[in-house]
């Protein structure tokens, strides 16, 4: 029993050097927080992500071909989606024409037709401004009424509302450029009757919060933090590996003490031959008994 000591402390020994490269690689894998998404919609997460002190990476979509993912450290997520929030990132596809035409109905009436066009034209104009630099959303309501040929009278008017909501308290565009657009983005609206609304987001509260991180007594950088944590989790696999291994040879040698000790206990107990006598030995070789 006292032999066997050892190994057990070496089993446990193996199994607290998996338990803590598991923990090594849970420290050091990232985690995504966004994904399928185009390589421009990447950038702008990653660039927010990093206006906020959240040290990101763009990588390939495994799951989608042609498309990109965001990942971000695990004790990041928390941070990292809040920010994302904010920003209204990743932002939603606004459907174009092309996108918006085809759809429904197998033989779409006139008016479908008209509707889709108008989505499509819309969806359009959304793209348009949400690229704008500040922009976090933009949303474009037309009131494009179908043409009617054999009406009387003059067509119905046209038109557009636009709600823009940015970033700081001064907005991107002026409302004219706005109104400009729109109008001649969408057929029959004047520039006059584009309503232009703006939504000012001011910069969320950092809270007091640094580019500091504490991993334990030690004070880093917040984007070295989990190369800390590995190179700590490296120096106690190496430590806990040596230390199984000096266990390891204290079994061996016990072992082979012990065996050694068998060996001695099974030769003092095989019986010793009786001595000869000295008449005997006296004798020579051609005597007689």
């Amino acid at each position: 029993m006292v032999y066997n000591r050892p190994m057990a402390v070496a089993r446990s020994l193996r199994s607290a050097l998996s338990t803590i490269a598991l923990l090594a690689l849970g420290a050091g894998c990232a985690v995504p927080v966004a994904a399928a998404l185009d390589e421009p919609d990447a950038n702008r997460v990653v660039v927010a992500l990093d206006q906020s002190g959240i040290d990101a990476s763009k990588e390939a979509d495994p799951q989608s071909e042609g498309k990109f993912r965001v990942t971000v450290a695990r004790d990041d997520v928390g941070r990292a989606l809040a920010t994302m929030r904010e920003e209204e990132l990743p932002r939603p596809k606004p459907r174009g024409v092309l996108e918006a035409g085809g759809r429904g109905q197998l033989v779409p009436s006139q008016a479908a037709e008209h509707a889709q066009l108008v989505a499509g034209l819309a969806g359009e104009l959304e793209k348009t401004l949400g690229g704008v630099d500040g922009v976090l959303a933009a949303r474009v309501h037309l009131n494009v009424p179908a043409r009617e040929l054999l009406r009387d009278g003059p067509p119905p008017k046209s038109t557009a509302s636009v709600l823009v909501e940015h970033r700081g308290a001064t907005p991107p565009l002026a409302p004219e450029s706005i109104q400009s657009l729109v109008a001649g983005g969408a057929p029959g609206v004047a520039v006059a009757d584009v309503a232009v609304v703006f939504v000012p987001r001011t910069s969320r509260a950092s809270g007091g919060r640094t580019d500091l991180a504490h991993v334990g007594p030690i004070t880093v950088a917040r984007g070295s933090m989990n190369t800390l944590k590995l190179a700590f989790a490296g120096l106690a696999i190496v430590v806990l590996g040596l230390a199984a291994a000096t266990l390891a040879l204290w079994a061996k040698v016990g072992r082979m003490r012990r065996d050694r000790e068998l060996e001695l206990a099974a030769a003092a107990a095989r019986p010793q031959p009786a001595p000869r006598s000295v008449a005997t030995s006296a004798r020579g070789p051609g005597q007689a008994m």
